[in-house]
């Protein structure tokens, strides 16, 4: 089992407070225990310490001293920032999610976890980010990756079944002024090719309506913000190069949702 390091950031169960610090459990490292000192609770004065720390919270902290041959580790609460502990928070709920996942799969196939959890870890960051790719695209989101095929299906199918990837949305607002008589013809033939255009692209849908002549909406979602942004932007310039050949004015910016 790997040990924790200096500076390492890890996730603890409070076990025990007392009036100069706090004991905890290392969520991530069985049997590996840490001791908070109440210097380290908090980055001013502490008068009580149970008012910063309880028996049974989970908490990040950041490793200052490790003592191997203990099993034991010097933590400090007050040397993780708001923003660390969140992501440190998110990164352990995706390794138990991909972890269970792993489990159940291993399970359907009888083959053992261990056979594939680096693979998946070099390929996708963590298990957990095979198991989403693979809710999205199947099977083919595991082409490259050197695991057996029995592996790629079963993970694909408890992908599908355990696995909602929600959908990003983008907006833009077009402003669109043709003049003559096949001016409403023209609009509505540029504000169709939008629909062609994100079809072309595989889990993204397009949405065009009349938010008030002439202004339009145009919605489009996708797995990913960076996705569907790239995709209205496409859109949304070839709708406005097609207004000009025309002859009209075309012009369109993102709405903030």
């Amino acid at each position: 089992m790997k040990a924790p390091e200096l500076n390492d950031y890890v996730v603890v169960k409070i076990t025990q407070v007392m009036q100069y610090g706090a004991y905890a459990e290392l969520e991530e490292y069985p049997g590996w225990k840490g001791f908070i000192h109440i210097s380290e609770v908090a980055s001013h004065w502490v008068k009580n310490i149970r008012s910063y720390v309880k028996e049974g919270q989970v908490r990040v902290a950041k490793v200052i001293r490790v003592y191997p041959d203990k099993k034991s580790v010097d933590l400090s609460l007050k040397r993780v920032s708001n923003a660390i502990a969140k992501r440190k928070m998110e990164s352990l709920r995706r390794a138990k999610r991909g972890k269970y996942l792993l489990e159940i799969a291993a399970k359907q196939i009888g083959r053992s976890p261990e056979e594939v959890i680096e693979k998946l870890e070099a390929e996708f960051g963590d298990v957990f980010g095979a198991f989403e790719s693979a809710a999205i695209y199947g099977e083919k989101a595991l082409e490259g990756v050197d695991i057996p095929a029995e592996w790629k299906k079963a993970i694909a199918e408890v992908a599908s079944k355990y696995i909602e990837v929600p959908k990003k949305k983008v907006m833009a607002q077009m402003e669109i002024v043709v003049p003559g008589p096949y001016g409403a013809k023209i609009i509505r033939e540029a504000l169709l090719s939008i629909y062609d255009k994100i079809a072309s692209h595989p889990h993204a849908e397009a949405r065009v309506y009349v938010a008030g002549v002439p202004r339009y909406n145009v919605e489009v979602t996708s797995y990913d913000y960076k996705t569907a942004e790239g995709l209205i932007r496409e859109a949304c310039d070839s709708v406005v190069e097609q207004i000009r050949r025309a002859g009209g004015e075309a012009s369109w910016e993102k709405v903030k949702l």
